[in-house]
């Protein structure tokens, strides 16, 4: 199996783990405070598997913690948290939730590709674009 290929799977395995126990958090707890318990325990987890991870031969690790893009990225997974949250509280299905959003983010991120990191384009993923607006549309109806 292709490295990427595996890894993949381990983010699809994270998502299906994460998905379920994003439905299953109790309604009645303060969502932020939920955020802060689940990161102490993510924050543990890393902390016991960094030494299984390779960094770069003399970079320092506290210097690439305080550049922007982790700050960015932050700010996502803070946003992805509490939205899931909101969302899974307001009644929304598991079955077809992180389909939705993954599809709409899909779309979102394809002017930014295109346009700050150059990626190229072709007709199959514009067919794919397309396919996914179908699926987006057939979702939201059921």
């Amino acid at each position: 199996m292709k490295q990427a290929v595996l890894f993949l799977a381990v983010a699809a395995l994270g998502n299906v783990t994460y998905h379920l126990g994003q439905k299953t958090l109790s309604p009645r707890a303060n969502p932020m405070v939920l955020l802060m318990a689940v990161y102490a325990v993510a924050f543990v987890l890393s902390a016991l598997s960094a030494p299984l991870f390779r960094g770069v031969p003399g970079v320092s690790w506290s210097a690439e913690l305080l550049r922007w893009p982790v700050l960015v990225l932050a700010a996502g997974v803070v946003l992805i948290e509490l939205g899931f949250i909101l969302a899974y509280r307001s009644g929304n299905v598991l079955q077809w939730s992180g389909v939705a959003v993954t599809g709409a983010a899909a779309l979102l991120l394809v002017p930014i590709a295109l346009l700050v990191f150059r990626e190229a384009f072709s007709p199959w993923r514009l067919l794919g674009i397309a396919l996914t607006l179908s699926g987006l549309g057939l979702l939201t109806r059921g």
